[in-house]
């Protein structure tokens, strides 16, 4: 089975949580392999209670589909993207936040899942709905 693999912005995990619909469809597709580095989790942290109290799903639901989530996405550890942050850095100028995501994706040489213009410029982003029509495609 062909899979298409992509880096997850952490902004598609918290509004995949707090709207679920057809982004939680594809989350869920096996055909789609999703990578992020260990800094989502951290991401995640700073934003959990605003997340679940968006969601409007008690606590328990909430905690089970993030990590029915969670286990959906493969973690990449600093090491293994480390010597892509310079070049990253370049790429993003003043906007540093997302240095270690846009790392990942050049060193897997894959596309971010995002919502951001900047990366959608710089032709490394994949939308929504290009995964979709993708993953279509291919079924």
């Amino acid at each position: 089975m062909e899979f298409l693999k992509v880096v997850i912005d952490s902004n598609i995990l918290l509004r995949t949580l707090i709207s679920r619909g057809d982004i939680l469809r594809l989350i869920f597709n096996r055909k789609l392999k999703l990578f992020a580095p260990e800094k989502l989790k951290e991401e995640f942290e700073n934003h959990k209670k605003e997340v679940l109290l968006k969601s409007k799903l008690s606590e328990d639901r909430f905690n089970l589909l993030l990590s029915l989530i969670l286990k959906r996405i493969i973690f990449v550890s600093l090491d293994k993207y480390n010597s892509f942050i310079l070049k990253a850095l370049k790429l993003l100028k003043e906007h540093k936040k997302d240095k270690d995501f846009l790392a990942l994706c050049l060193f897997m040489n894959v596309k971010f899942w995002t919502y951001e213009k900047r990366f959608f410029d710089l032709g490394l982003a994949i939308s929504t709905k290009q995964i979709s029509e993708q993953l279509k495609k291919e079924s």
